[in-house]
């Protein structure tokens, strides 16, 4: 079995309660995926976290025809993580949706992250993080579509929407992922 990694999604202060564009009930996920993210590192997992770090004329904003509210502008407070999360030097951070055009939502997205974890060695994946029916759905179907071992930690991912996790597990399941919790998953370390 080949190395493991815990890809953090977007667990930014805009995508938190009280930001730009809040999932529902964000700040109950911190302390158990600040926990997670501790846990899989002893275990020798590499952490990866994503963060969308848009140009301040992002297409997927209001004000340039796009569906959001300004969120996560690159190099803001609202693109920061969410404390207590912090990376460590020799953890990977992707940063997504750097162009004006183009959702952005998977990690994977013209993001180079697919090669990074092959140049590690990783062949398995843990997704956690907001938006479970946006950046979450989008980057475990990418790591999927890229050949990886992929699981979503069902209780480390929150939905702007909260009744939509169902409908977006049940297909992500379908197309091959496996879902467990967390503690599941760190098992499998």
């Amino acid at each position: 079995m080949g190395k493991a990694a815990l890809i953090v999604v977007d667990v930014q202060r805009d995508f938190s309660e009280g930001g730009a564009l809040a999932a529902a009930d964000t700040l109950s996920l911190l302390k158990p995926l600040q926990e997670c993210i501790e846990a899989a590192r002893r275990a020798g997992a590499v952490i990866v976290y994503t963060r969308d770090w848009h140009p301040a004329n992002h297409s997927s904003f209001q004000a340039n025809g796009g569906p959001w509210p300004v969120h996560c502008v690159a190099d803001s407070p609202g693109a920061e993580l969410m404390p207590p999360l912090s990376t460590g030097a020799d953890e990977v951070i992707i940063h997504k949706g750097v162009a004006a055009d183009g959702a952005g939502y998977s990690g994977f997205e013209l993001t180079g992250l697919e090669d990074r974890l092959r140049e590690l060695k990783i062949d398995r994946l843990g997704v956690s993080g907001i938006a479970t029916e946006y950046c979450v759905h989008a980057t475990a179907l990418d790591a999927l579509q890229a050949g990886f071992e992929t699981t979503v930690l069902t209780d480390l991912i929150r939905a702007v929407h909260a009744g939509e996790t169902a409908r977006v597990l049940t297909e992500l399941r379908k197309a091959g992922a496996k879902t467990a919790t967390a503690a599941e998953w760190l098992k499998s370390l």
